[in-house]
Order: structure tokens, then C-alpha cells, then sequence
């Protein structure tokens, strides 16, 4: 045990990622809490300037009831009026009785109610009897049935907001950030290799994030808030597969804002702030490329006999075999057309010649071209190229229905040479920063970056190009908004894939 603490700041931080009893019918695994501990200290510790022996950390084992019965009480006990307590959790947790309770690392499956504690009467109460007026709780769990088969942060049943409210009418500056609303599960994500809220949160804390910031200086209890319950959402429809909601919560009692964090004006060069990589202002490709074997061509007959050879004569054979498919593709497009955006047969033209299908009106020019693959005589290329002639926000939400296949290829051109070495430097700044994966290879002067969103960059040095395509799920509109706010961090120009696209056409 310690004497009485005279500092400014003391936090506990407890993650729980195996259970003492995780086995086949016990508690399940709570997938990277422990990375999530770890980096939470690292945030203290680096952003927040806490030092090392003010800061308690429990992983697994050491979380035991006993221990947060009896050590953590006492410490609460001893914060005075000018400490500012942080508690974070990552585990499961459930309400019950009219208690939001935690699990412990030896909580037993088959006695919740016995072998857990609640945050009453480990947290709230003894903060109450403290002298300590600032308290900041953050909670990465959620409630759901154990028996049920779900890679969540979860167990039994709806935490509750109402045992929040009433410790957080007490007097001072207090709050409660949860994971997510009672009755909904907190992800973890494989990309990430922590859980969602939790990444976000640190990101936010760090100053990493605009919109968690308030005049480019201050972090406060309603900007943070207010970002993570929309950044958790967003993440979780346009970066995973997950069908369910997540949206965050926080529960605040101050008679107005407080300051959580005031960040210091930044000077010189970040150690993320990459080379100002500066694009060609035309050029643009938004694009999809597939490959049909030419058999599958509703023109090709049993009788016909593919040459083994690339020329002029059969890339023509191969126009002629699908143009059906064209005419089909081009079909499906204008249907969608005239039904989503409300247009006139007047206000359209389509037209399909050797090979090349087009549609176009003054929302959009659409074109699906079918010749010959490259380097596979047996294949057909299919390539459907898309120009938008409006500004984003003039396109309606179901924009992308209009189309038979999405986008999954954005291409660039840079202007001008960057050093490999100095680039592929910066990548990996950002690539610690921010939780990214960085492939370079010097060889061929290509660097290869994954981000944490689902998209996939390609540098290439050589042909001075930059490849944007999503590693995960999402229609056309969600990759060029993705692609456009990836972009801003990587070069000081202002970044208009739509405006640079459609200047190709006039």
C-alpha cells in the first residue's frame, strides 16, 4: 500500500483478456484487451505526462476479486481534492439487480452474481467518500447471453445507465464513457488489433482527431463524446462486416464542459507528417477490371475455336462474342437512372459500339469496354470506367445502387519524384501512428499500405502512380470518401477526386 497521494492525476487500468475459467463452456475471451491496457498506459504516460508509479495496471490473473475489493477501494480512499482519478476496463460486464457489475479474472461462469464485483461498490461509493471531486471512468464492455457464440465484449445482460446517473449527480467534474448503448456489443477488430472504441478513444486523447478537439487546442468531455458516437458507428458500417450497431455512450455531471486534455500548440514537423506528395490534377481513374473466361460469352458457340494468339482479329472476335453482356450492363444503368435520379429517356444517351457501352447524362458518364485479356488469350477483359460531373454532396445516398458492379479502383498520378527512402520512412510513422501495414519493397520502388479503414494503397515509383482499392466491403461512394480523407493527410492540396475525374471530359 501507499501513504495519502498529493499528485494530479492516479489511474487504474484493468484489462481481461482470458479468464481463469475460458474454456469451452466458461467465459469467453475478450480479443485484445491486453493490447488495449497497454496502449491506454502508453497514452498517460506519454500524452497525459502521468507517471509510471501513478499508474496501476492489472492484466488477467492480477485482476482478481479480492484485488478489486481491496486494493482498489483503498487507493480510491486515499485520492485528495487535488487528484483527477482515470479508470479504465476492458472485459466483460452485465447488470443485474439493480447493480451494473464486472467480471474479475476468477469470476465463475456458474456464480456471476458471487465472483464479480459492482461498480457501486468498488468505484462509485468509495469515490464518493473520497475527497476526490474529478473522475474520469471509461468502460470497454457490454452485456449479452454467455452461452451465446459472438466474437463481442459481452456477457449476460443490459448494463444500466440509471447507476450511472445517480453517481454522476454528485458534485465535481465526473463522467462515464461506455462502449456502447445496453443491449449492444462492443467489437474488437483484427485490423485495428484492439477493440473499435477503445482505438478511437486513444486516438482521440492523443489529438490525433479534429473532431474530438475544440479550436484546434482543447479536448473536453462533450467534443470527446460527441466523436466517438459518431466515429464508432461509421467505423463500424463502412470497416467491418458486423450487422449490428454500436454506438457509444457517455453520462457527464458538470455544470458545463470540463477540460479533459489541452494540447499543446504543435510546432515544426509532426513525425507523421509525410513528404507533400502532389497530385496530377487529371487524370483520375475511377475503375473496375475483371476477367471472364470468353466460353462463358453468351455469343460464343460450341463450334467457335479460340486462337492462341493476341492481335487485332481476336480482341475483335471478343468484342463481338459479348456484346450482348454490353448491352445488358448498359441497360441496367439506365433503368437505375431513370429511377434514382429521376431522369427523362430525354435526358440520357446510350450508345454501344465495338465493344464500348456508354451512357451519359449530366449527372454521370458511365462506360463498360470488353476486348482481350493481356496476357491470357483464353480471358476476356471487362473494364467499366465511371466519371461523376457533380459534386459529392449533390449525389443522392443510393447513388452506387445505379450500377451492376462498384468501383474498386481509384488511380492517380503523382507529379513528382519522391525519395523512396524518405517515403517509405514516413509510411512507417504513420503505419505506428495509426495502425496501418506497410509492405516496401526497394526493388521495385512500390510501397503497399493497409489502413486501418479497409483500404489498400499502392505507391508505385516507376509508372509515378497511386492505387487506392478497398480490402473490405463498400460500394463506390464509400471508397472515393475514404480514398479523398486518407489523401488530405498525405498532401497539402486540396483533394477533389470527383472534380479531377470529370476534367478528363471536358
Amino acid at each position: 500500500m501507499t501513504s495519502k497521494l498529493h499528485i494530479k492525476s492516479f489511474a487504474f487500468i484493468v484489462a481481461i483478456e482470458d479468464y481463469r475459467w475460458s474454456k469451452e463452456h466458461g467465459i469467453t475471451p475478450v480479443k485484445f484487451a491486453r493490447n488495449d491496457a497497454v496502449k491506454f498506459k502508453t497514452l498517460l504516460q506519454e500524452e497525459f505526462a502521468i507517471p509510471e508509479e501513478n499508474i496501476v495496471i492489472w492484466i488477467d490473473k492480477e485482476a482478481t476479486k479480492s484485488a478489486f475489493e481491496n486494493d482498489l477501494k483503498y487507493f480510491i480512499s486515499q485520492l485528495d481534492s487535488e487528484t483527477r482519478f482515470y479508470f479504465y476496463y476492458a472485459g466483460h460486464g452485465f447488470y443485474q439487480n439493480g447493480y451494473n457489475r464486472i467480471t474479475c479474472w476468477d469470476s465463475h461462469p456458474l456464480n456471476l452474481i458471487e465472483t464479480t464485483v459492482s461498480l457501486k461498490d468498488i468505484i462509485f461509493d468509495p469515490l464518493e467518500k473520497s475527497n476526490c471531486y474529478q473522475s474520469l471512468i471509461f468502460l470497454d464492455t457490454c452485456s449479452s447471453y454467455l452461452t451465446e457464440k459472438i466474437v463481442s465484449r459481452d456477457l449476460i445482460s443490459n448494463l444500466s445507465k440509471k447507476e450511472l446517473d445517480s453517481y454522476l449527480q454528485s458534485s465535481g467534474h465526473n463522467a462515464t464513457f461506455v462502449s456502447c448503448m445496453p443491449g449492444e456489443k462492443s467489437y474488437p477488430s483484427e485490423r485495428l488489433k484492439h477493440g473499435i472504441w477503445t482505438w478511437h478513444l486513444i486516438e482521440a486523447l492523443k489529438g490525433n482527431v479534429k473532431e474530438a478537439v475544440l479550436n484546434d487546442e482543447f479536448i473536453t468531455d462533450a467534443t470527446l463524446k460527441n466523436y466517438l458516437s459518431n466515429a464508432v458507428p461509421k467505423f463500424i458500417t463502412e470497416s467491418t462486416e458486423h450487422k449490428s450497431v454500436q454506438r457509444p455512450f457517455a453520462i457527464i455531471s458538470s455544470s458545463k464542459d470540463f477540460l479533459i486534455r489541452k494540447l499543446e500548440k504543435k510546432t515544426g514537423t509532426s513525425i507523421t507528417e509525410l513528404p507533400d506528395i502532389k497530385f496530377k490534377s487529371t487524370g483520375i481513374e475511377l475503375r473496375k477490371v475483371n476477367y471472364v473466361e470468353i466460353t462463358k460469352a453468351s455469343g460464343f458457340k460450341p463450334t467457335y475455336f479460340i486462337s492462341g494468339k493476341i492481335n487485332a482479329t481476336t480482341i475483335g472476335f471478343v468484342k463481338s462474342v459479348f456484346e450482348q453482356e454490353i448491352k445488358d450492363d448498359i441497360q441496367y444503368v439506365y433503368q437505375n437512372t431513370k429511377q434514382i435520379l429521376s431522369l427523362r429517356r430525354s435526358d440520357i444517351t446510350l450508345t454501344v459500339v465495338e465493344g464500348i457501352g456508354t451512357i451519359e447524362n449530366d449527372i454521370f458518364k458511365y462506360q463498360v469496354e470488353v476486348d482481350q485479356h493481356p496476357a491470357n488469350f483464353k480471358q476476356a477483359r471487362v473494364t467499366r470506367r465511371l466519371w461523376i460531373k457533380v459534386k459529392r454532396q449533390a449525389l443522392p445516398k443510393n447513388f452506387s445502387d445505379i450500377f451492376p458492379k462498384q468501383i474498386n479502383e481509384i488511380e492517380l498520378g503523382l507529379e513528382e519524384k519522391i525519395d523512396f527512402d524518405v517515403l517509405v520512412s514516413q509510411f512507417e510513422s504513420l503505419e505506428k501512428e495509426e495502425g496501418g501495414t506497410l509492405v516496401d519493397n526497394a526493388f521495385s520502388e512500390e510501397i503497399g499500405y493497409e489502413t486501418y479503414s479497409g483500404l489498400q494503397l499502392k505507391l508505385d515509383m516507376n509508372k509515378m502512380t497511386i492505387t487506392i482499392s478497398p480490402k473490405i466491403l463498400m460500394n463506390g461512394l464509400q471508397l472515393i470518401d475514404q480514398s479523398t480523407e486518407f489523401l488530405t493527410k498525405i498532401s497539402s492540396d486540396k483533394i477533389d477526386l470527383l472534380k479531377s475525374n470529370f476534367s478528363d471530359l471536358v
